[in-house]
């Protein structure tokens, strides 16, 4: 037998309050082309917390309220909008769940990109160490918190939610877990899409930050991420009629239609999410394979494929055994 690494479960939270896109045209009346932009995004609604003290951390522990295991031995926590720096909010996560003291805890900020980085990285840790059976992986992002509300954009794409997932190394032979990953970096755009906008250093008072967003659609990285993701298929002699269903980042609509389209994936292998949920960053593609599985549609043996990219830029992908 052979050691494998399983998803064993997934849970997700979002808020109540419900934002739809009749909200956008009542406070932007004058914006000929909400229509086309909404078009582009593809978000009909999104859900928004509404409570003055949900924060990442309340969402996770919201995440977390289905899970009942203490034996666990790798948390990690992702999130661009983590509520602490010090000490680490994965510590508040630990304590909250009464978990044993034999765990590592590990914050990620990898932006949008790490609850992706968080797979790999459990999964690899949980090879690695012979002793650890478990990892818990929990992110979350509060990302309409960070926007002015008073501009249109960025507030149209996002919504809160958060997602807790375990992973867990069972004994089988079918060497389900991570097959193979990569990752591409163009830090050009750097500069482009910043929160705080002059760094903590220059900031006077963090209420008032809000997310800049300057020159990135997120359209920019599309012809690497088609050549890398038929390069990656190739390196490990698949196809995409091998690929039980594709998660991409839920950033914007007509990005996976460009995909779906240069690709040629068949739409019935791509789960999207963000007409529902909005985009809520570092756990979209995670909230798509979430919902993709509720639907009973995924199957041991199967290879699905995960991209999704950060701030900045950088872009992953994942291919996964389930």
């Amino acid at each position: 037998m052979n050691e494998a690494i399983k998803i064993s479960s997934i849970h997700i939270y979002h808020p109540e309050n419900i934002r739809n896109n009749q909200y956008y045209f009542d406070k932007y009346p004058n914006v000929k082309n909400l229509p086309e932009l909404l078009n582009d995004f593809g978000q009909r609604q999104r859900y928004i917390t509404s409570q003055p003290d949900e924060n990442v951390l309340t969402m996770s522990i919201n995440a977390l309220a289905p899970m009942s295991d203490k034996d666990i031995d790798i948390l990690i926590f992702a999130s661009t909008t983590m509520e602490y720096l010090s000490p680490l909010n994965a510590l508040y996560l630990h304590h909250h769940l009464a978990l044993k003291n034999e765990c590592v805890c590990i914050d990620i900020n990898g932006n949008c990109l790490g609850m992706l980085m968080a797979l790999e990285q459990a999964a690899i840790m949980l090879k690695m160490k012979k002793t650890a059976k478990k990892a818990l992986i929990v992110a979350s992002d509060h990302l309409s918190n960070l926007c002015n509300q008073n501009e249109l954009f960025p507030s149209i794409l996002f919504g809160d939610a958060a997602v807790a997932m375990t992973l867990e190394k069972v004994q089988n032979e079918t060497n389900s877990g991570l097959m193979d990953s990569f990752y591409y970096t163009d830090s050009n755009f750097c500069r482009e899409t910043r929160f705080p906008k002059n760094g903590f250093s220059q900031s006077q008072n963090m209420q008032d930050e809000k997310i800049y967003w300057g020159k990135f659609t997120t359209k920019e990285c599309l012809p690497h991420v088609i050549h890398h993701i038929d390069k990656l298929l190739k390196n490990n002699g698949l196809t995409i009629d091998d690929i039980s269903c594709f998660f991409f980042s839920q950033v914007m609509k007509s990005n996976i239609e460009k995909l779906a389209e240069t690709l040629n994936i068949p739409n019935k292998k791509i789960e999207y999410i963000a007409d529902e949920y909005g985009y809520t960053g570092v756990t979209s593609p995670f909230i798509a394979y979430s919902c993709h599985q509720k639907k009973n549609l995924l199957r041991d043996e199967d290879i699905v494929l995960f991209w999704t990219l950060g701030a900045g830029y950088q872009f992953g992908i994942v291919l996964w055994k389930i």
